[in-house]
């Protein structure tokens, strides 16, 4: 057993009272004159002995009042975890009390009416502490500024300062942090920790099959109750094509969703290009449904483009806007090192296109290739090692590599290049006409180019190809496959690039590859994919994985920051870079916390670079768990030191709050004080 206000026991030299008055008070005996001894007939016999027992018993039970109350007063608790017995030697932490501040605190009645009350139990919690007590402070943000002890009044000034957030960490995330915390502050290791967890317990949050089970630990869980309400958000946004080209039709994959569990129709989605209204559908969605809706626009700008998706949606509006942006790519310049000086299949695909500059070489010493997006090394018949070099370096560096060779070409040659490329090498040419059946539609190089497959589909015919080694290269990927399962085309990464291998010539003598619609999509995205290639289009809050871009100029002292469109917010980013192709990578350092675009300036100047941030959708599902099922949940796992605080029926309980791990002696001690002062009037009166 132990004291939460043990100081009280000082009062416990009061049980000396009543020995004090029983040696000072009974021990003088009086003479009563009587005038005459009939009057004592009617009196009872009692003997001296049995006056003194009855004056020992009184002052005994008053002795036991005054101990009880001086004990209740400085409430004894006795754990529950089995750790103590008597008095305990185990120091308790400082308590910490985390706030959830996350986006569906602002539910409720009126908004924001959940976090006020968090705030309301935060400082009931603090206040029934002694005063004096000193408290750690947990949010969403983990800020380090609320990482010293502070007292109530301290806790009172965070509060005042706490705002919602878009960062949604896990109970156990936050668990962990507190201890962390914890750990910096000069506290015995031993010591048992406090935690006061006050949020709506959102279910994607509530990871308690995470938490360790410690003995030391008391996770007390201080529920705000929140309703369950419908929500549409719009919940990802995808190009069909993987590219973005000046004059193209673009198709954007818009998935909404329905967190709610009653339908709704006629939901307005919009698209917004650069602040101007694109194009409008309007969707029905049934409970818990997610849709895709497709918006078809054309890219007619030529620079960078900022793209929002919004649905109309009340009340819960942080999610209904879906931030986007990329730039147009820039004409993309192909080089094809070949013997001839020009091809009429790459001719006829790109040298129309605005979108392409297309050239020919047949120089073995060219040392400019990293001004070229794409190289293409077409039917040439030898590769010189210089060349061999050079094409591994440009590839590394982020670099696309389209290999086609030759019938009559070196293997030699050609091996060594496949060698230093980490691919298969070749084993010789065969002539048995075979058939494309196997391709791989997931491909980047195919991934929707093909919609459908008919039964009866007309596929490429192939008269000579390369046998390769079977070797099991993690990198390498199969695009095209004959129905003899020999490989016609692979996707193989090396460092920063790619290297595409045909291992059929693209002549119309080798096969009808050339010539069939599938070797379209094929070369143009095997071009369209250069290192410049963005696949996601926008960032998460709190998930940053930083963005490419390039900073002409850039050097060490030149001032890089990042600034908020719709607002004053700027932020020094970390960069890291340049990589082959003066490629630098943007890290927010998870500063952000408002969704919508910022830019990249350089020296007060906004450059060619920008980014948009999202909110985390986690914060879009409205479904929390009740105080039952958290409880079921925490006795799954073992923490039978925690509970749920229940707050709504009435006040928090000083006890409760103090020590939620330990159970409280107190009432026990006030019904035995009752107990004896009751048997002490009954003896005055009846002995």
């Amino acid at each position: 057993m132990q004291f939460l206000n043990a100081v009280f026991l000082w009062a416990g030299f009061a049980v000396l009272i009543p020995p004090v008055i029983h040696l000072f008070n009974f021990r003088r005996y009086k003479t009563v004159y009587f005038s005459d001894v009939r009057f004592l007939q009617n009196l009872q016999n009692i003997t001296r002995k049995r006056s003194v027992l009855k004056q020992i018993l009184l002052m005994v039970l008053r002795m036991a009042v005054i101990a009880c109350l001086v004990t209740a007063f400085a409430e004894p608790v006795i754990s529950t975890d089995g750790t103590s017995n008597g008095l305990s030697t185990t120091k308790n932490a400082p308590p910490v009390i985390y706030i959830d501040n996350s986006f569906s605190m602002q539910a409720g009645e009126i908004a924001g009416l959940n976090l006020e009350k968090a705030k309301n139990k935060a400082l009931e919690i603090a206040g029934a502490f002694p005063l004096g007590t000193q408290f750690l402070f947990i949010d969403n943000g983990f800020s380090a500024r609320h990482n010293r002890l502070v007292n109530a009044d301290g806790i009172r000034g965070f509060l005042e300062e706490l705002t919602t957030t878009p960062k949604t960490p896990s109970i156990g995330e936050v668990i962990r942090k507190a201890l962390q915390n914890l750990s910096f502050q000069d506290i015995d290791i031993n010591s048992k920790k406090t935690v006061f967890v006050i949020s709506d317990f959102q279910k994607n949050i509530c990871d308690f099959s995470a938490l360790e089970n410690d003995s030391l630990l008391s996770i007390n869980l201080v529920k705000i109750e929140s309703e369950n309400q419908n929500n549409i958000a719009v919940d990802t946004v995808e190009f069909l094509t993987p590219y973005r080209l000046n004059g193209s039709e673009e198709e954007l994959l818009v998935t909404v969703r329905n967190y709610g569990d009653k339908p709704v129709k006629n939901v307005p989605l919009k698209l917004y290009i650069n602040q101007s209204s694109k194009c409008a559908e309007t969707f029905d969605i049934n409970p818990y449904e997610k849709k895709q809706i497709t918006l078809k626009y054309v890219n007619t700008e030529k620079n960078l483009v900022r793209g929002r998706v919004s649905v109309s949606d009340f009340p819960i509006s942080y999610d209904d806007d879906l931030y986007f942006g990329y730039s147009i790519d820039s004409v993309k310049k192909i080089l094809v090192i070949s013997d001839e000086k020009s091809d009429k299949y790459f001719d006829a695909l790109f040298k129309n296109d605005k979108n392409f500059s297309l050239e020919y070489s047949s120089d073995e010493t060219l040392d400019n290739l990293i001004e070229y997006h794409t190289v293409v090394i077409n039917r040439k018949k030898n590769i010189p090692a210089g060349l061999c070099s050079r094409i591994q370096s440009f590839v590394a560096a982020g670099g696309n590599v389209i290999f086609v060779p030759k019938v009559s070409g070196s293997i030699e040659d050609y091996n060594y290049l496949l060698s230093m490329m980490m691919c298969n090498t070749f084993t010789g040419v065969d002539t048995l006409r075979c058939k494309i059946s196997n391709f791989n539609r997931q491909a980047l190089l195919l991934k929707n180019a093909i919609k459908s497959v008919p039964e009866n589909v007309d596929l490429p015919v192939i008269n000579k190809y390369f046998n390769s080694t079977q070797n099991s290269y993690v990198s390498e990927e199969t695009i095209l496959e004959t129905d003899s399962y020999k490989k016609i085309l692979t996707a193989n990464s090396y460092k920063a690039g790619k290297f595409y291998v045909f291992y059929t010539p693209l002549d119309e003598k080798s096969g009808t590859l050339v010539t069939h619609r599938l070797i379209v999509p094929l070369l143009y995205n095997a071009t369209a994919f250069s290192q410049n290639f963005v696949s996601e289009y926008y960032t998460l809050i709190g998930k940053d994985d930083g963005f490419t871009t390039k900073i002409p100029g850039y050097k060490e002292g030149v001032k890089v920051f990042l600034k908020a469109d719709d607002s004053d917010f700027e932020l020094i980013p970390r960069i890291s870079g340049p990589d082959g192709f003066m490629n630098f990578k943007i890290f927010s350092q998870n500063l952000i916390e408002k969704a919508g675009f910022y830019t990249l300036m350089i020296q007060d100047k906004p450059s060619n670079a920008f980014a948009a941030y999202n909110y985390d959708r986690k914060e879009s599902d409205l479904d929390f768990f009740t105080a039952d099922e958290i409880l079921e949940k925490l006795s799954s796992e073992g923490f039978s030191s925690s509970q749920i605080i229940e707050t709504e029926k009435g006040g928090f309980s000083v006890s409760s709050v103090q020590n939620a791990a330990d159970k409280p002696l107190w009432r026990i001690f006030v019904i035995l004080a009752l107990v004896f002062a009751a048997a002490e009037i009954c003896a005055g009166r009846f002995l």
